[in-house]
């Protein structure tokens, strides 16, 4: 196996670079633009939305910033989706339909690339999405100024598989009915597999771009909720 060195950082391996690995993926799939889309469901405070969403943008110029792979913002096009209406108290499964929705028809527009392509692609972009609910909003909110500089077990966002297909009716599930592997309710499910995780906010963006390439990393870095992934 040849071990790639790094363009950006040349003293350490390529997989070590989040950056290098998010311009690579976007060579591989003919793709322009990077970032995961993120949907909001929570609408209680829209300064504390506000808030949050600084904090969260601004750990993705951190994170690329340490790896000297600023340049990377230039491609960076994350979708903010915002619909009260539709959105407020929304459940993974409900985002999961939504997200896949917008996907088949963004990935033409975006990249020019057919969704049947798109989605098995390394990029993200059209497989994964994150979902902020209150709790997670208030996790990353609940970080003191002083700390946000620091390493961060705490602050999470919802990252979701957008391939994921559930063989139940959640909504039955949620009322008992269905499969049981014993453990507590995540949004109804009690399965080991959920569809979603939650993940350090300050990775979300760029690991997911970065690392969840397939199915298969998916299947390598899922953790149970309520534990949070992304411990790199």
């Amino acid at each position: 196996m040849v071990i790639e060195d790094s363009k950006r950082t040349p003293w350490l391996p390529m997989s070590y670079n989040t950056a290098d690995l998010i311009e690579r993926n976007l060579e591989t799939d003919g793709f322009r633009y990077w970032g995961i889309t993120i949907y909001r469901t929570t609408y209680k405070n829209d300064a504390d939305w506000a808030k949050f969403l600084d904090r969260f943008m601004g750990s993705v110029r951190t994170e690329l910033e340490s790896d000297d792979g600023l340049d990377m913002l230039d491609s960076f096009r994350p979708v903010v989706m915002e619909d009260a209406r539709r959105f407020d108290r929304a459940t993974p499964n409900q985002i999961r339909d939504a997200f896949k929705e917008w996907a088949r028809v963004a990935c033409e527009i975006e990249q020019g690339v057919p969704y049947k392509r798109a989605e098995w692609a390394y990029s993200g972009r059209y497989r994964l999405c994150i979902m902020v609910d209150e709790e997670a909003l208030q996790s990353v909110l609940d970080i003191p100024i002083e700390d946000l500089e620091a390493y961060n077990t705490t602050g999470f966002v919802i990252l979701i598989n957008g391939r994921w297909s559930p063989e139940w009716d959640p909504e039955g599930m949620a009322e008992g009915e269905g499969p049981d592997d014993g453990y507590e309710p995540a949004y109804g499910c009690t399965l080991n597999e959920v569809g979603w995780m939650k993940v350090r906010y300050e990775e979300a963006q760029t690991a997911a771009s970065s690392r969840m390439t397939g199915d298969w990393d998916w299947s390598l870095e899922y953790r149970r909720p309520p534990a949070i992934g992304f411990h790199f």
